[in-house]
């Protein structure tokens, strides 16, 4: 993978339900979380001032710069639930087999090469507890707005297919506006 992703900076944040969002995401105001893809933390950041003290939220990225403000974001914040970490998450990732309760990626997958993304997703399902959750938010199959061209999206029918060899199981669905859908599963 690339030292700066093709979309660092850039977040799907201000397109989405955020409130649907973290309601889809929180499984428990003290449990461990696992922010796939977290840039400078558009999405650990809020998540992070949602839980409550003893909660973990580990945020890895490959872009340095943004781990290293997401850091500084959490610091200036007190914010001391936020673990961020610079890793790519095309490998084997640093963690623990079982450590995560629920794990999610806000509008990442598309730009992963196809060949890593199952390597990814049994790297997800080796983390998870069993029945822990993994969140996938997405652009929608559109030709329009923002995000990805249309070849690069991956529709709720390709979601199911990638994690379904690991064991997956789709808990819900849920629309966030005019571009973006997530999906939770459930690993059994």
């Amino acid at each position: 993978m690339d030292a700066m992703p093709k979309a660092a900076g850039k977040s799907s944040f201000g397109h989405i339900d955020q409130d649907l969002v973290f309601d889809s995401i929180i499984v428990g105001l003290r449990a461990t979380y696992l922010d796939l893809g977290c840039g400078a933390g558009m999405y650990a950041l809020p998540l992070a001032r949602r839980l409550k003290a003893g909660s973990l939220i580990y945020a890895l990225d490959l872009w340095e710069e943004g781990i290293a403000a997401l850091a500084e974001s959490a610091r200036r914040e007190g914010l001391g639930n936020i673990q961020p970490m610079v890793a790519d998450i095309s490998q084997p990732l640093h963690l623990e087999a079982g450590a995560i309760d629920a794990a999610y990626m806000a509008t990442v997958l598309h730009d992963l090469p196809e060949s890593v993304r199952p390597g990814l997703m049994a790297e997800v399902n080796r983390v998870l507890v069993p029945g822990g959750r993994f969140s996938l938010i997405e652009f929608k199959k559109l030709d329009h707005g923002p995000g990805p061209s249309m070849g690069k999206r991956i529709g709720l029918e390709n979601a199911d297919l990638l994690v379904e060899p690991f064991g997956f199981v789709q808990e819900s669905v849920a629309d966030l506006g005019e571009f973006t859908y997530l999906v939770r599963y459930i690993k059994p």
